[in-house]
Order: structure tokens, then C-alpha cells, then sequence
């Protein structure tokens, strides 16, 4: 039954079904109908056994084979396909139940759209002979008598040409719809692998990343990141549904497969208002052009977009930062882990970085990478490591010696140069490079925005961070984030409101149960604190940072004790490993014993501890703040 093209298309009534892409459309618009993957493998069983009945145990085998399940299933299944095809309860157009047997597919089929619009036109011209041999009868008509037989043969002619253009073009289907011109915001999700295990869920991951990180250098839409969609890698939701979550206009999906040495991938773009299918592709490549592919896809996105691009960001869409696809494997699996934001997926990160560059030593994007997980690990390890930064500005360099304009890349020197040097206008200079080398990074919103609360300067911070939120709006970190720039300028009760959509995507995220902790201390609500910490700091790995906070809230509750089991816990972890200058003030100054804060946080300016940008804002210091070598500190600083 299938076409002359060599696809498998079936056309009936108002309806196409694409088995190559695994889609059912509604004609004449191409709109794709939702149907769930097992009514889709019942559908193309029954067209393609058209006339003939298939047997309850054959769509059993077939479609459920391997699981065990019931009839019930395929009888739902079955009422729910004759709904979507519109099938009256007693009038079956297309599936025809036989009784304690099967069933079988009735609607004619049509071999191709040329096919069906051949009969339709031969159908006209019936219509018009019927109606010009009734003319001698019908004297009012005789002086069309002429005209209708040539108005059916141009109206014939006209039909076969729109369809002789539309099936004679090549693979790419695109309807290009006014409103195409109107999607501002597009979402790319996690490829699907056809196959199972970690490494082919990372090989659909990485093919939306790649194509995110292409679409993200065009400056006219806004293109969601990776963290954000990543969560969709191991669902099958309706496109269109994903865009209404996440509030772009339109989304990108497609199915992959890597076998026998090549690249299968089928690709489609829908317009979320009405789900219509603006660009449809399938391709299937030697896996060595896997590179090629995805600048080929990241390029028809845009054109089906009617996007107007300029030369550079042409250039940049078919940029490539390494031709090594061992390396491009690696490089993808770090930046996986990377998005996942824990201390030990933050080193599985790093690892795959160093070797993606020991596969590829001028791989820029892995260098770029592996400075970015070096400035989180103050963040999210338990202890601070302090040759970390110092890494972080090796590998970002090294990145921009090989391309000067990477985003990622001056992020992450924009991150040391604040938290390591305390240069607060050489790092806006660099946060400033990367928001305009890529104004859809949304890392670089999140961090400059965070910058701009530690110097004061709230509303331009809440309006970085709401830039990043509106790039990655799933994103934990991005989420927890937009919550900073109220607690540090003491915002409480907007910061918790703020917090609730981060702790709703996951609760268990330590650092938004630590800044949840934070304003229920400014509230003085330590009762409240205390096990907001206590969950942080466990789900943590037992951070000093977190322990430190504890101890505060502990003793202002008045749990003397408990407050100095904490901080023993904290002195039991320096014996072992380095524990932050910065850390160890916070504890000294929770205890009142404020000269050795003061000591301690002198050491922590010597020293360059990066957490020490955060004492300008710190509420545990309330008490110092009037001290004259606490204001000399802060003077060296500038802050």
C-alpha cells in the first residue's frame, strides 16, 4: 500500500498516516492528530492488512508482544482510534468489529494524495458530463453549455498540478503559515532513542543540546535550555502540551536511532497554538556526519521559522567545535551531568570534560564546561576545594584563546574574577561579553543577575535572574535562584514565595531549603529554620557551609548544646579536609565569639575564599557589622 515515492504514506477520507515519521495528519492542513504510540502501531496494522481481518491475538503479539497484558487493553485502544477518526458509536467508516475475532480496516485507501485527487477530479468531471446532458432539456442552460466541460478541465488541471508540486518536492515537508513569522520563543526536546540504556538516552539529549546550542546563537528567538527540557527525556509527551508548560510558540521533537554505523533521525516542528506541523524531515546518515546533521536541522528550523538571520549567526549556526565524535560523546555526557547539579554529578562532570579534551585538546566547548562545573563545586560539594578556581580560570582561558566568543566560556571567567579577585568590574565586564556573545545563556543571566544582589543593586538583578527563568524555566538552580535577590535585600516573605516553585520541582534541593532556612531566620522564626537546615545539609553531604547556618539558627533558638555538637562536627571536618575561612567566621560569629569571626574572616580576605562576597549580606554578622575591622574588610573589598 505504499506510494510511489518510496515512503510509507496512506491516504483516506481526510486523513494521512506517515509510517516513517509515525505520524497520523488531518487534511488538507497537515495537522498532526495525538495518538498514543500503541494506537498508532494498532492503526498502521489494520491499513496495512486493509480489507482483511486481523485477529485479536495477532494485534496482541504484534503490538504488546513481550508484556503482558489484557484484552481490555487492545478494546480501549480501539474505541479510542475510532473517536479521534470520528466514528459514530454505530457508524464504523474505518474499523469494523468482527465479533469474538478481530477486526478489519474498511475506509479505501489511497496509494497516494495524486491518487485520491485523480478519482476526486474524475468524480468532477462526472458531475459536469451529468450536468451538460441535461441542457437540451433545461433551455436556461444552454448558454453554459460550453463553459462547464472546460471549467472541469482547468479545475482537473489545477488540482493535478498542486498535487504533482507537492509530491514531487523533496523529503522536507514545510508548511509555512503567516503566523510563522509570529513564534518568539521555541523549545527543542530530548530526541528519543528507539533503543534502551543510559548511553542512548545521553545520544538524544545531546542531539536537542547541540541543535539548542546552535539555535541559541540567533538573537531574534528565545530558545530554552537544556536544563529545562532535559526532564522530557524519558516521557513521550504531546508536543504541543510541553509548550504550553514550559510558554514557547513552538516546539522541536524527533525520534533517533544510531545502527550499523549510522545516524537515523526524524525531526518534527509544531506550532503550539493550534498543533499544526510547520517542518517535518526524516534523515539518515553515516554516524561520521553527525555534525553536518545537526547544522542541517538547526538551519531548516530556522528557515521553516522564516527567521531573517545575519551573516555571523549563519556562521555560528554551522559552527563546529570539534570533528571528533568520541569527543562530542564525552563532551555531551558532562554537560549532562553538569545540568543535574549535585557534587558527585558535578565530578562525573569534570571527568568526561578531561577526557572529551584528552580525545580533542582544542575542543573549546569542553574546556568552557569544565571552567563552569569548577566554580560550582563551592556551591554544591560539601567542602570547598581551593585550587578550584584557579582550574576554572586555566580551562576558561584556554577556551577563549580558541574562540573569543564563547558565552559559556566568559561566564565562567566572570565567576572567578568576582569570587577569587573580588574584581567587581572585571567580572561585569565579562558577565556583559557573554550576555552579548549569546543573550539566550541563560547560566550568564542567572549568574550576573546573582552578582548584581551580593553589590546591592536589586531590581537589576531581579530583572537578570527573570531573563534566566524566562530561558529556563524548569531549571532547579534558575528556579532557586530567582528567590536570591529578595533574601539579600531582606525581602523574606517575597524571597519564600519565590522559593515555592523551586521546592515544588524538587524538595529535596539543598540550596533552596538552605535559602528557605535563611528567611525563617530573618523572620526569626528559628523553630521553623532549623529543620529546613537540617534537610538541607543531609541531602548535601553534610556541607559545612549548611552546618554553619544550623549552628546560628540553633543558638538563637537557644539550643546552646545542640549548637556546639554542630560546630564540633564542623571542627571534626577541618582536621580532615579544608573547611572555608568564611565557614568557620559564620560559626564563630553564631556563638558570639566574635574576635575569632573577625580573625577568621581576615584570613578568609588573605586567602581569597570566594564565599567571602556574601558578607556584605550575611545576617549572621548583623552583630559585627558596627566593628571597625569588619567595615576595614569590607572597604578591601570594595563592597
Amino acid at each position: 500500500m505504499s506510494d510511489q515515492s518510496g515512503e510509507k504514506n496512506y491516504f483516506f477520507e481526510d486523513f494521512q498516516l506517515d509510517a516513517s515519521r509515525k505520524l497520523l495528519l488531518r487534511l488538507p492542513a497537515g495537522e498532526p492528530v495525538s495518538l498514543t504510540r500503541k494506537a498508532f502501531e494498532i492503526l498502521l496494522l489494520l491499513i496495512e492488512n486493509s480489507g482483511k481481518l486481523v485477529t485479536k491475538d495477532q494485534l496482541m503479539a504484534e503490538v504488546w508482544s513481550n508484556t503482558n497484558v489484557e484484552e481490555a487493553n487492545l478494546t480501549q485502544t480501539i474505541s479510542v482510534l475510532r473517536k479521534i477518526l470520528g466514528e459514530n458509536p454505530n457508524q464504523h467508516r474505518f474499523i469494523v468489529t468482527e465479533t469474538g475475532k478481530g477486526y478489519r480496516f474498511v475506509a479505501q485507501i489511497h496509494k497516494s494524495s495524486k491518487d485520491r485527487v485523480i478519482k476526486q477530479a474524475a468524480l468532477i468531471e462526472e458531475i459536469f458530463d451529468k450536468n451538460s446532458g441535461e441542457t437540451a432539456a433545461n433551455p436556461r442552460s444552454n448558454d453554459r453549455k460550453a463553459f462547464l466541460p472546460a471549467f472541469a478541465a482547468i479545475l482537473t488541471i489545477l488540482l493535478l498540478t498542486g498535487i504533482y508540486f507537492f509530491w514531487n518536492g523533496s523529503k522536507t515537508n514545510i508548511f509555512q503559515p503567516s503566523s510563522a513569522k509570529e513564534i518568539k520563543a521555541i523549545a527543542v526536546l530530548p530526541f528519543k532513542n528507539i533503543d534502551s540504556g543510559e548511553d542512548h538516552k545521553l545520544l538524544g539529549v545531546g542531539m536537542a543540546n547541540a541543535v539548542i546550542t546552535k539555535l541559541s546563537q540567533i538573537k531574534s528567538i528565545v530558545v530554552r535550555q537544556t536544563s529545562t527540557v532535559v526532564r522530557y527525556a524519558e516521557t513521550t509527551p504531546e508536543a504541543a502540551k510541553v509548550g504550553r508548560e514550559i510558554n514557547v510558540d513552538a516546539v522541536l521533537d524527533g525520534n533517533i536511532q544510531r545502527a550499523d554505523g549510522r545516524i537515523r533521525v526524524s525531526v518534527r516542528l509544531f506550532r503550539v497554538n493550534d498543533g499544526a506541523l510547520l517542518w517535518a524531515e526524516d534523515f539518515d546518515e553515516p554516524e561520521k556526519d553527525i555534525f553536518a546533521l545537526q547544522d542541517s536541522i538547526s538551519e531548516k528550523v530556522a528557515n521553516s521559522l522564516l527567521l531573517e538571520l545575519k551573516p555571523e549567526e549563519r556562521d555560528k549556526l554551522k559552527r563546529r567545535y570539534t570533528e571528533n565524535i568520541e569527543a562530542y560523546q564525552l563532551y555531551n555526557k558532562g554537560r549532562f551531568f553538569w545540568n543535574n547539579r549535585s557534587s558527585e554529578d558535578l565530578r562525573k562532570s569534570i571527568a568526561f570534560y578531561e577526557q572529551a579534551i584528552a580525545s580533542d585538546e582544542n575542543y573549546a566547548l569542553a574546556y568552557a564546561g569544565l571552567a563552569e562545573t569548577f566554580v560550582l563545586l563551592h556551591t554544591y560539594s560539601p567542602y570547598q576545594e581551593k585550587d578550584a578556581f584557579p582550574k576554572a580560570r586555566q580551562a576558561a582561558e584556554k577556551a577563549l584563546g580558541l574562540d573569543e566568543n564563547l558565552a559559556e566560556a566568559h561566564t565562567a571567567l566572570a565567576m572567578y574574577k568576582e569570587q577569587s579577585e573580588f574584581d567587581w568590574e572585571g567580572a561585569e565586564s565579562e558577565f556583559k561579553r557573554a550576555i552579548f556573545a549569546n543573550t539566550n545563556y541563560a547560566t550568564a543571566h542567572q549568574w550576573y543577575g546573582e552578582f548584581l544582589a551580593f553589590t546591592g543593586r536589586t531590581e537589576e538583578s531581579i530583572a537578570e535572574i527573570e531573563k534566566a527563568f524566562e530561558l529556563d524555566p524548569l531549571s532547579l538552580s534558575t528556579n532557586t535562584a530567582r528567590a536570591f535577590p529578595y533574601l539579600a535585600a531582606r525581602r523574606y516573605d517575597q524571597a519564600i514565595e519565590k522559593l515555592k516553585p523551586a521546592l515544588e520541582l524538587d524538595q529535596d534541593f539543598p540550596l533552596a531549603l538552605y535559602y528557605l532556612g535563611r528567611c525563617y531566620d530573618g523572620k526569626k522564626l528559628y523553630k521553623k529554620s532549623i529543620p529546613e537546615y537540617k534537610k538541607a545539609i543531609a541531602e548535601s553531604g553534610r556541607s559545612t557551609y549548611f552546618i554553619s547556618a544550623l549552628i546560628y539558627a540553633l543558638s538563637k533558638d537557644g539550643q546552646k548544646a545542640e549548637a556546639a555538637k554542630a560546630f564540633a562536627e564542623i571542627s571534626e571536618i577541618a582536621k580532615k579536609q579544608h573547611v572555608s575561612r568564611y565557614v568557620m567566621a559564620r560559626s564563630f560569629a553564631a556563638l558570639s565569639e566574635n574576635e575569632k569571626a573577625l580573625d577568621e574572616l581576615e584570613k578568609g580576605f588573605e586567602e581569597r575564599d570566594s564565599l567571602m562576597i556574601v558578607m556584605n549580606i550575611e545576617q549572621i554578622f548583623d552583630e559585627l557589622r558596627g566593628e571597625r575591622r569588619f567595615q576595614e574588610i569590607l572597604k578591601k573589598m570594595r563592597l
